[in-house]
């Protein structure tokens, strides 16, 4: 039995190694697909260190072009803020040509009620002048009218004087 023992022993130590053997070759199959997992995992980790390194990189890129845009901001505010004052003073002086232009437009009204006024005032004298002149040139008309029957007045006293000098010369003749 002993014998038998033995060989069930032996049989089931190489069960046994067998089982080892396989473990070991399986074993450094493992550890060779861990070696390339684990050289795989390296590189991905060095990808990931150059990627995390570029985004670093970007993400400082990027602060800084915020910051540009945020001085341009500062700049634009300023520069609104300048052309807000800017537009205030066309606006104020808008108001002020704005305010000479109703007091221009009142005056010319004033003016233009003024003019009217001295054109009234100016028809009312041409039309007394010419009135005046009508009356002048009537009276010069009769006037010369006068002189006119004055002189044949005239004419005829010295006519009737010499035919009356004639007759009373005449009748002292007698």
């Amino acid at each position: 039995m002993n014998l038998k023992n033995k060989e069930t022993q032996l049989f089931e130590t190489l069960s046994k190694l067998d089982s080892i053997a396989d473990l070991i070759k399986n074993s450094k199959e493992e550890s060779s697909y861990l070696k390339k997992l684990s050289s795989q995992l390296e590189k991905e980790k060095d990808e990931l260190h150059l990627k995390s390194k570029n985004l670093e990189v970007e993400k400082v890129s990027i602060i800084h072009e915020l910051k540009v845009f945020e001085q341009k901001l500062n700049n634009q505010d300023s520069g609104n803020q300048e052309l807000l004052n800017k537009i205030d003073l066309i606006e104020k002086e808008n108001q002020t040509i704005n305010d000479q232009l109703h007091k221009m437009e009142v005056e010319l009204e004033e003016s233009r009620y003024k003019i009217t006024e001295t054109e009234n005032i100016n028809k009312n004298l041409k039309e007394e002048v010419n009135s005046v002149q009508n009356e002048l040139q009537s009276t010069k008309e009769q006037l010369e009218e006068i002189l006119k029957n004055k002189k044949m007045f005239v004419k005829k006293i010295d006519e009737l004087s010499q035919e009356t000098d004639a007759m009373l010369g005449e009748f002292e003749k007698w």
